[in-house]
């Protein structure tokens, strides 16, 4: 069975089609890359999935699961996280407290409350998940920056950070939309290290420009163009595909 399966799905803003019937699947552990020109409908599908746009047409499943009508935050309660282009951070918040918020499931996020406010089995759950965001940031080379608020921090680290608050949870399918934008390119080699350990028990689907990081990470490669699948398989025969060559790279079929 996939972690996560779309079916037809359909995505208009007035008479644009932005998603044009899209299905695509993706199993435990596997990685799958989105890849396609600007505009061609890729963070919309993420932004679909996850529940911050509605559908026109189709259906997604968590696992056996269908999720079609949820709302964002239950589709996170199933397992569906997801980093963001621009990394929506609190900058007012430090780095290590907006990695909290994302191991919080209340609407208020008590793991930012004084701990004098919480009882003793809860400051003993807020110990341990303080200590588990400041392993994930760790992790992640961001231990040093942990107490630094997140306004202060380069776009490259604020995309990090972000990575580091949808993993809190150990989510069964992680949605990454363009995750080395800002990167160095010793960072984008580190990040495709993490990467390979977190699909040991995770399902991926990432959007991403930088063929060279989707080579290292990806299993299978989807190509979008205006909203349509042109091209499926593993990297070398999408990036090969003579229509991915004319439409995403701008040569001749």
């Amino acid at each position: 069975m996939s972690a996560l399966a779309v079916k037809d799905i359909t995505v208009r803003f007035g008479v644009l089609v932005a998603v044009d019937n899209v299905t695509l699947s993706i199993g435990t552990r596997e990685l799958l890359a989105l890849i396609g020109p600007n505009g061609a409908g890729k963070t919309t599908l993420l932004n679909a999935i996850s529940g911050f746009l509605p559908l026109h047409g189709g259906e997604i499943f968590a696992g056996a699961t269908n999720i079609t009508g949820e709302a964002a935050h239950r589709r996170a309660a199933f397992g569906i996280k997801r980093t963001f282009q621009h990394a929506k951070l609190a900058d007012d918040l430090t780095v290590l407290e907006n990695v909290l918020v994302g191991a919080s499931t209340a609407a208020y996020p008590r793991s930012l409350l004084p701990e004098w406010l919480h009882g003793p089995s809860e400051m003993a759950n807020l110990r341990m998940q303080r200590d588990h965001a400041v392993a994930m940031l760790e992790r992640l080379g961001l231990a040093d920056l942990r107490n630094v608020p997140a306004g202060e921090i380069s776009f490259g680290r604020k995309k990090l950070v972000d990575l580091a608050r949808a993993l809190i949870t150990d989510p069964d399918v992680l949605l990454l939309d363009e995750p080395t934008a800002g990167l160095s390119e010793h960072e984008i080699d580190k990040l495709a290290e993490l990467i390979a350990r977190i699909r040991e028990n995770t399902a991926l689907l990432v959007v991403a420009h930088h063929m060279g990081f989707v080579n290292k990470v990806a299993d299978r490669v989807v190509c979008l163009v205006a909203g349509r699948e042109i091209s499926s398989g593993t990297p070398d025969h999408v990036q090969s595909d003579p229509c991915v060559l004319a439409a995403y790279m701008g040569t001749a079929a």
